[in-house]
């Protein structure tokens, strides 16, 4: 069932995907569609999930399930990933390079490959820790590296 993101209780588990490149328009309005026609029928062993998507400056698609509903089944999180590869293809995108991070510098959101990073951030550094499980973690998810996991890439 599709809800409001907005509305979707703090401790849902979320899902994050991230666009190397700022999102067009066009792109967001078809991520959100397709996406929330997917969450109007998500089902965990036949049995609704209530879940909202939301597209984040422009670079993060975050997927979030009320788990005090009903949780999340392996297959049902299958059939999400598989309609974010699909995306992947239809936009000639990048969403699931998990070896991607994503930097704030001078106000811009940067894709920087992780061997790259040592030569184009510091630990100050912000970055947006894309590895959050809750949606209350969206609000503190963007840290300077040396508090983060791709610290030990410095």
């Amino acid at each position: 069932m599709l809800v409001n993101f907005n509305t979707i209780p703090e401790e849902s588990r979320i899902w994050i995907y991230a666009a190397e490149q700022k999102l067009t328009n066009e792109q967001e309005s078809y991520i959100l569609q397709s996406i929330s026609d997917h969450i109007k029928n998500w089902e965990a062993h036949k049995v609704p999930l209530t879940a909202g998507v939301a597209i984040l400056e422009n670079h993060f698609i975050v997927v979030a399930l009320d788990e005090s509903k009903n949780l999340a089944s392996g297959c049902s999180i299958d059939t999400l990933q598989k309609l974010i590869q699909h995306l992947e293809k239809d936009l000639s995108i990048s969403l699931l390079n998990r070896l991607n991070i994503f930097c704030k510098i001078e106000d811009e959101i940067l894709c920087i490959p992780s061997f790259k990073l040592e030569s184009i951030a510091k630990y100050n550094t912000l970055f947006y820790d894309l590895t959050i499980q809750k949606k209350s973690e969206l609000h503190s998810c963007l840290k300077p590296i040396s508090e983060g996991w791709c610290a030990s890439y410095l």
